[in-house]
């Protein structure tokens, strides 16, 4: 039996960090402020009058989506995952609502047109690459003929090391190719 499906390790993958401040800030702030609107919402079922009922209603309405919403988003900021091969070719993976990663992009470094980044909250990052021509992996291959956004956030530090590995690129095909040019 041959091995030829076995897939290498990935020399780089970067993602968002998951065990960060925010998501330990994050999470604990959403469990205290779940527990307030409940203990609220019991007190008030308690004594029931007008403001009471009209207050329930309030928090019904608005205080719980908003809490659900933002539950929802903590989970789902950290659904992107980029692995760069040491054949330079670079995927773009979403986490699937059970847990699998999705391939939704694959392009080469050498399709990587523009990077763009800010800053953000808790030594993150995000990033945004403008990519020439992907190829897209829904129900079939599918190559684009146009550009598309890209963007994840991930620690800074691995922002660095990928920005060293582009430039480390560009450089070599500067060289090879005997082009001057500058990709930030």
């Amino acid at each position: 039996m041959k091995l030829e499906f076995l897939q290498e390790e990935p020399e780089l993958v970067l993602t968002y960090p998951h065990k960060s401040n925010f998501n330990r800030i994050g999470c604990l702030t959403l469990v205290i402020f779940s527990f307030m609107v409940i203990w609220v919402l019991k007190q008030l079922m308690r004594y029931p009058t007008d403001f009471s009922d009209k207050m329930i209603i309030v928090i019904v309405l608005i205080v719980v989506p908003l809490l659900v919403w933002f539950m929802g988003y903590s989970l789902f900021i950290n659904g992107v995952k980029l692995e760069i091969d040491e054949n330079e070719v670079v995927q773009y993976y979403t986490y699937g609502s059970r847990g699998g990663s999705v391939l939704h992009f694959k392009f080469k470094l050498e399709d990587i047109e523009q990077i763009k980044t800010k800053n953000r909250p808790f030594h993150c990052l995000k990033m945004t690459m403008k990519v020439r021509n992907p190829i897209f992996y829904g129900l079939h291959e599918k190559k684009l003929h146009k550009e598309k956004n890209v963007s994840i956030i991930l620690d800074r530090k691995e922002a660095d090391c990928f920005m060293q590995e582009i430039e480390q690129f560009h450089r070599k095909s500067i060289n090879d190719q005997g082009l001057s040019g500058d990709l930030f």
